[in-house]
């Protein structure tokens, strides 16, 4: 059976469309009436949703309790589709009809494992579906009048440092194939996220009146405040500067890029194979990439984090220093001890 490799939605006259394209080539469309629809429609398609069965008489389930959780608190959610995805694993892993007060510490042992081998999902990825469980068990005791439930393990200890970024020859090899087969917006798409370092959502806001070609900027905007870095204004490296002139549309309140970021990781990611690149999450790690690059040109956590649009302590998993990192501090304490 084939899988699902993206869902899109896009908006057309007479409503929403969802455009579900499966590995094997084939593609469906799914029509919606509204953007929250769609993109619930969506989730579905990519989780693989099951039909659900109906409930045990008398015990609070954990399908009851999915219920619950998305009317009450995901379903308003600015990342309700997240929460979708993660909860309809939940639901296949631990079984529609089984009673909350039997998802113990063993059973989630058990589901952190499948997620690990099965998966290879991330300590953090991990986290985000514990929480999910966690929802659940308040919904139990909220809704189902559950007044006991087990305690769940702990979560993960995360590992924010990245070993993995893209190798001066791995971009020279992508940017060379893109080339000839003649993905010109692939490759512009691709030498922007490696120079600027931010993130394709990012890309993905900005429409053309927000790059100043005569200044040579762009500025990237933040949809919801939060604890980190609002709005900013970098100036555009020449390669970039370039591959903008190139992408920009005639009219200024088009989007600057459009492409869909699920369809650029594809062509990346068969741009990785064909060249016989290690592994690497082609868009995430550009990110690591352009960190990486100004790390080792030795600027400083605060001045990185200020050009990623992060907060400082977040530059550690983006920045692989060289070995010698510390000499200039060795050296400069050497110093004053000479001139005492």
């Amino acid at each position: 059976m084939a899988d699902v490799i993206s869902a899109n939605i896009s908006q057309r006259k007479t409503g929403w469309v969802v455009n579900v394209m499966y590995d094997n080539g084939k593609r469906k469309q799914l029509s919606a009436k509204t953007k929250q629809e769609a993109s619930l429609r969506a989730a579905k398609e990519m989780a693989g949703e099951q039909p659900i069965a109906e409930p045990v008489k008398g015990q609070y389930t954990v399908k009851q309790a999915f219920e619950d959780a998305w009317e009450y608190q995901w379903k308003d959610a600015s990342a309700s589709k997240t929460h979708w995805i993660y909860a309809q694993q939940v639901l296949k892993f631990f079984g529609l009809n089984t009673p909350m007060e039997e998802v113990d510490a063993g059973l989630m042992l058990e589901f952190k494992k499948y997620l690990q081998e099965t998966r290879g999902n991330s300590p953090s990825t991990i986290n985000h579906k514990f929480s999910s469980v966690r929802v659940m068990q308040e919904m139990a005791i909220t809704h189902g009048r559950v007044k006991n439930l087990p305690r769940l393990p702990k979560n993960l200890k995360l590992n924010n440092h990245r070993d993995r970024y893209w190798r001066d020859f791995e971009i020279k090899k992508a940017c060379d194939y893109l080339q000839l087969i003649g993905r010109f917006d692939v490759l512009r798409y691709f030498i922007f996220l490696i120079e600027m370092g931010c993130r394709p959502v990012e890309m993905r806001r900005n429409k053309a009146f927000d790059y100043d070609l005569e200044k040579g900027t762009v500025t990237f905007f933040k949809k919801i405040n939060d604890n980190k870095t609002g709005n900013r204004t970098l100036p555009l490296t020449p390669l970039a500067l370039d591959a903008v002139r190139e992408q920009m549309p005639p009219m200024k309140t088009a989007r600057m890029w459009p492409q869909e970021m699920t369809a650029m990781a594809f062509q990346l990611e068969k741009t990785v194979d064909k060249c016989g690149i290690e592994p690497i999450r082609v868009l995430k790690d550009t990110r690591h990439t352009c960190g990486t690059r100004l790390g080792r040109s030795g600027l400083s956590a605060i001045q990185i984090a200020a050009w990623l649009g992060n907060s400082p302590a977040m530059c550690e998993r983006y920045v692989h220093l060289p070995h010698d990192q510390h000499a200039e501090c060795y050296e400069a304490l050497t110093r004053l001890r000479v001139a005492a």
